[in-house]
């Protein structure tokens, strides 16, 4: 038997405990992989709508079969992308969030909503709010210096910045700032500090946040975003357990809505100014660490897992490497993609 002191009730043997670690994580990673798929064929579902309802595409097909039909589908492509604008793809890609995201939530029947009901496990206080926001941007002021230097010792050709700024810019519309505000947000908050994370806290609270977050950070596919996904995974995820998944929502909106805001700074002198304003943001979150060091080891020692050798059975399951791969690699192929555009 194996059991740390204020582990829950149930009393595992060696061979239960390594099955259900296992299991649950790799029913975490199918079940996220089953969301991408349906995800992914309803937002095909209206691109394809979108596409061929629009005579442009249509006349295009139709030219290039004849002229040359082996050439026919890159035509066609081509002619289809120039017709999908922000708003269409902001319409895809909250079409697909929300039928992955139901099909993936429905099956919770009355935890669907309960767990953005339920009450704060603390109250949130508007000063705490504002400190979890200076955290969030100090995480991305940081991560925005590493990105760039990273990039810099990168061939022209194969700029991470140049390729992630393609994608986002082609969600830069009123549909697409509602996605990426407030339905994004809403849904992954509800996916991964709900489901996911509710599902493997009964290994232990950091296990929890841990594995929601690296199931996060793949979840966004692009390179230059894993990282920070999954910075920003455990924040969202400490903010879900330490006060609730509502607050967890409250500050991802606002994360995302700043990102959108700050995306239309032109000038450099003010981007300038708010790289600087991000770094003091950052110094600010070093010092707020060792300030409350003792707070926050309490914290984390209060989560460890209640079993030994949780982390090492978790990582053990071969389905959570495959949904990080998979999720890699179709970023890598989705980046490729708007940079030979």
């Amino acid at each position: 038997m194996m059991m740390n002191e204020g582990a829950p009730g149930k009393i595992y043997d060696q061979k239960l405990f390594n099955r259900d670690v296992r299991r649950d994580v790799r029913n975490c990673a199918l079940f996220l992989l089953f969301f991408y798929a349906v995800n992914f064929t309803a937002a095909g579902i209206i691109q394809s709508v979108i596409m061929f309802t629009n005579p442009e595409v249509v006349s295009s097909m139709m030219n290039s079969i004849m002229d040359d039909p082996l050439d026919s589908f890159g035509a066609t492509m081509t002619a289809a992308m120039n017709v999908l604008d922000g708003d269409a793809l902001g319409l895809m890609s909250i079409v697909g969030m929300v039928a992955g995201g139901c099909v993936f939530l429905i099956p919770r029947k009355s935890r669907f909503f309960t767990d953005v009901a339920q009450p704060a496990a603390e109250p949130l206080t508007a000063k705490i709010f504002i400190l979890l926001v200076v955290i969030s941007q100090g995480f991305q002021g940081v991560y925005s210096v590493i990105i760039t230097l990273v990039d810099n010792l990168l061939p022209e050709k194969m700029s991470i910045l140049e390729s992630y700024s393609a994608v986002i810019q082609n969600l830069f519309s009123p549909i697409g700032f509602l996605y990426i505000i407030v339905i994004g947000p809403i849904f992954e908050e509800l996916i991964f500090r709900g489901a996911v994370q509710g599902t493997l806290r009964r290994f232990g609270e950091n296990f929890a946040i841990l594995f929601s977050s690296l199931f996060f950070g793949f979840y966004h596919m692009l390179i230059m975003q894993i990282p920070f996904g999954f910075v920003l995974g455990l924040l969202l995820g400490y903010v879900a357990s330490r006060w609730s998944l509502r607050a967890a929502i409250a500050l991802h909106i606002v994360i995302n809505g700043m990102s959108v805001l700050l995306s239309f700074v032109e000038q450099e002198s003010t981007a300038n100014g708010i790289m600087v304003i991000m770094l003091a943001c950052a110094v600010a979150v070093v010092i707020m660490g060792i300030f409350w060091r003792k707070e926050l080891k309490v914290r984390v020692q209060g989560g460890a897992a209640y079993y030994e050798n949780t982390y090492k059975y978790g990582f053990s399951s071969i389905m959570f490497w495959v949904f990080a791969v998979v999720l890699t690699s179709v970023g890598l192929l989705q980046m490729a993609g708007f940079s030979m555009m």
